[in-house]
């Protein structure tokens, strides 16, 4: 009979279960703080040695396939096999990710270039969706064939009816016993207002902002930042056709008789009054530090593309008032509101009329005046 010392002063059951747990934990966490740590090291050791064995494994269902010849030598206990070279693929393992280095310093022909990153911004035009806020939205009318195509049929359709023929077919002639043909209804006509008439030759544009107040050279540089301070300061977090829109705006109060003829003028008018300017920027007393560089470079490329007359807005039009979704102004009341881009609505004084007297630039204000 097998006997056994039990002894008294030894740990339990539960204790021996309850130590096994907390080394089993202790060596779990150490596995994960060497994990965590080669990780932080960029030190990628499951993933790597996963891809290893992905990279040099070999399917056993191929192995039969791949092995041409075994042989056994009776005078040892080892197995020869002879496995073709051109029947196993070559694994070509991907080459090391290499990860820039630390930023170099700038070389001396960056340092002595003397355009501006600004202005190298400013002169991309696929970095931006400036290209695209160019392209008006689509105006649907009653002679576009996009109208044409959802309008409903103005008339029923008519009904296609068959010739029959009467009589005892037996008693006719071969000839007169011959199918005829089909006899269809003549289509109804289509009204003429729903005609799509032909596209008129295109004439020449207008004259731009710029060739209107006669800028150039410092003038023209001058009043290009202006345009951008009120664009990045007033609508630098807008979409771009927001940021457009505030653009047509200064200038609309450029060539109206109520405001100054002059970019930089309109913008700063009142500027000395504070929370009574014109453009709130101009006079709140916040800082006019630029800190968005991408924002800036933008906001130069629209004051620029708006004074050459590359840039209107026909649903803007001749807006010369707006204001943030934010505040709700009492002037409103005698204004007639034109559209909303982003927080902004756009307004032009009811009293002052459409301002078809006011002066338009571009191709598409040109076309939109012709269709009013």
């Amino acid at each position: 009979m097998l006997t056994r010392s039990i002894d008294p002063s030894g740990p339990t059951i539960e204790e021996k279960i309850l130590l096994g747990a907390k080394r089993l934990c202790i060596f779990f966490a150490g596995g994960a703080i060497t994990l965590s740590a080669l990780d932080l090291m960029n030190i990628r050791s499951v993933e790597s040695a996963s891809q290893f064995f992905n990279d040099n494994s070999i399917s056993v269902s191929a192995i039969p396939d791949l092995i041409s010849t075994v042989s056994l030598p009776q005078s040892s206990a080892s197995v020869i096999v002879q496995i073709p070279r051109d029947r196993v693929a070559a694994v070509t393992r991907p080459s090391a990710v290499t990860r820039p280095s630390a930023v170099s310093p700038p070389s001396a022909a960056a340092v002595k270039r003397k355009v501006s990153p600004v202005a190298e911004l400013a002169s991309l035009s696929h970095e931006d969706a400036v290209e695209l806020a160019m392209v008006s939205p689509p105006v649907f009318s009653r002679s576009s064939p996009a109208f044409l195509e959802r309008a409903p049929a103005s008339a029923p359709e008519a009904k296609v009816t068959l010739a029959s023929i009467g009589g005892d077919m037996s008693s006719m002639s071969p000839i007169e016993a011959r199918p005829q043909p089909l006899s269809l209804p003549m289509a109804q006509p289509i009204p003429l207002h729903l005609v799509p008439l032909p596209r008129e030759a295109p004439g020449v544009p207008p004259p731009s902002p710029a060739q209107r107040l006669n800028l150039e050279g410092k003038e023209y540089a001058r009043a290009e930042k202006c345009l951008a301070n009120a664009i990045y300061f007033e609508a630098r977090s807008e979409p771009i056709r927001g940021q457009m829109a505030v653009a047509q705006v200064v200038l609309n109060r450029v060539f109206s008789p109520f405001y100054p003829d002059d970019v930089c003028a309109v913008i700063y008018q009142n500027a000395h009054r504070r929370l009574s300017c014109q453009f709130t920027f101009a006079c709140d007393g916040k800082s006019k530090a630029i800190n968005e560089r991408g924002a800036w470079a933008r906001a130069h490329r629209i004051a620029r593309e708006t004074l050459n007359g590359n840039i209107y807005l026909p649903e803007v039009a001749k807006s010369t008032h707006y204001h943030a979704s934010y505040v709700s102004p009492y002037w409103t009341r005698e204004m007639r509101k034109m559209v909303r881009h982003g927080i902004h609505t756009f307004y032009r004084p009811i009293a002052w009329g459409n301002g078809a007297d006011a002066p338009v630039w571009g191709s598409s204000a040109m076309a939109s005046s012709k269709k009013n």
